[in-house]
Parts: C-alpha cells; structure tokens; sequence
C-alpha cells in the first residue's frame, strides 16, 4: 500500500530541494534518513520530516505494519508561489527579490522492492579505431625528405 505526504508552501526553492532526491529515492526510510542526517543542507531537514511523516501515517493508518518494511518509492518538487520584492538599486534604480515557494510530495510504500536490472555487457571488450600512440624513439625515419634551412639561403 502506497502512503503518500504532502508538504507544502516550503520556504525554499524546488531546485535546491530537488537535489537531495538522488540519496532518497528507491532506498528503505531509515536508509534514507540516516544519508539525510549528513547533509548540511536546510532542505535535507524539511526532506527528513516530510519521511518521518509518511512512517507516523502509515502506523496511524495500518497498525501492523512494520517501519522496517517502508521504502521511498517516489519523491517530487514543484514550484509554489513566490513572492515578489523590491530592494532599492543603484542611480534610484530597483532590483528584484524573489522569494519562490514549493511543494514536496513524498511516496511511501511497503510492497517488495523490485529487483535492479544487472548491467550485462554483450559481446567483448570495446573495440576502438585509434591509432596506436608512437613514442619519440620509435619515430619512422622519413625517407627523401630534404632539411632546407632558411637563413643558409643566400
């Protein structure tokens, strides 16, 4: 059964929340948190309560089940509002402030984690049409080639 948290109107901008997604996503909650507990990141703070409150959801909701058992199957970010500002700029000029929003979705389930397909690679090893490197010693003499100095001409 899949539960679902949804966090919004995070006072932080989707981009910087959705860097964190990749030490989540497809890993058990207590994985995921402990990976989020290393992170200096004010978003990794807001990621880690939005999973622990998709475990508190998922105990209210079905007593048996076992918080062991939960992994992140999906995490989201998308823009909220954002608030607009003016700061006064140079020469009586203004510059724009803005402040953006968003709102965090957080999927949790208990259904067995699917397996990760291995990477088999067919056939041998790669084959590549460069040319060998030639070291200075083993440079070919060039045949018939004459050396013409320009400052011997007269």
């Amino acid at each position: 059964m899949d539960y679902k948290v949804k966090t919004r109107y995070i006072r932080i901008g989707r981009r910087k929340i959705s860097r964190l997604f990749t030490f989540v996503e497809g890993l058990y909650v207590q994985r995921g948190i402990a990976n989020l507990m290393t992170m200096p990141q004010e978003s990794s703070k807001v990621l880690r309560a939005a999973i622990k409150s998709g475990i508190a959801n998922a105990l209210f909701t079905t007593r048996t089940i076992n918080p062991d058992t939960l992994w992140v199957k999906e995490v989201q970010c998308t823009d909220g509002p954002r608030l607009k500002r003016i700061k006064a700029g140079s020469r009586g000029s203004a510059d724009k402030i803005i402040k953006p929003y968003s709102h965090l979705t957080v999927v949790l389930t208990d259904e067995p984690m699917p397996e990760k397909k291995k990477n088999i690679k067919k056939g041998g090893p790669k084959k590549t049409n460069a040319k060998p490197l030639i070291l200075e010693n083993e440079v070919p003499a060039l045949e018939n080639q004459e050396t013409t100095d320009s400052s011997n001409k007269e």
